[in-house]
């Protein structure tokens, strides 16, 4: 038996909201999937692995709500450019949470630090 890594699944008090955010700021194409007024969720796929960001409220059978203070969801991006990105962050009015020479950390809309770093 062989296992693949294939994604991860965040949750979202308002997973439009999340989505909009992954896009502007890591540039992810997040894709609405589903029938709008029964389920619906946001997805990303490449090279086999998804990013989805699913309704908190919607998904609590499988998971826990959003909680700010949890670090059971940890999500890295890796940046080529740390002062562009930050020039990026700027122009869409965000201040990072914390700021190394390796690592920029941003909050996501439900409270999530984010790195995005050049390691």
């Amino acid at each position: 038996m062989q296992t693949t890594f294939r994604g991860i699944f965040l949750t979202a008090a308002n997973p439009a909201e999340t989505a909009e955010f992954y896009r502007r700021v890591a540039g992810l194409p997040l894709e609405q999937v589903g029938t709008p007024g029964s389920y619906v969720y946001w997805r990303f796929d490449h090279n086999g692995v998804q990013l989805a960001i699913h309704e908190a409220a919607a998904f609590a059978g499988y998971t826990h709500p959003p909680l700010a203070g949890s670090n059971v969801t940890h999500l890295y991006f890796n940046i080529d450019d740390r002062e562009g990105f930050l020039a990026r962050l700027k122009q869409l009015s965000l201040e990072p949470f914390a700021v190394d020479d390796v690592v920029v950390t941003v909050e996501d809309p439900d409270g999530r630090k984010v790195m995005f770093g050049t390691a």
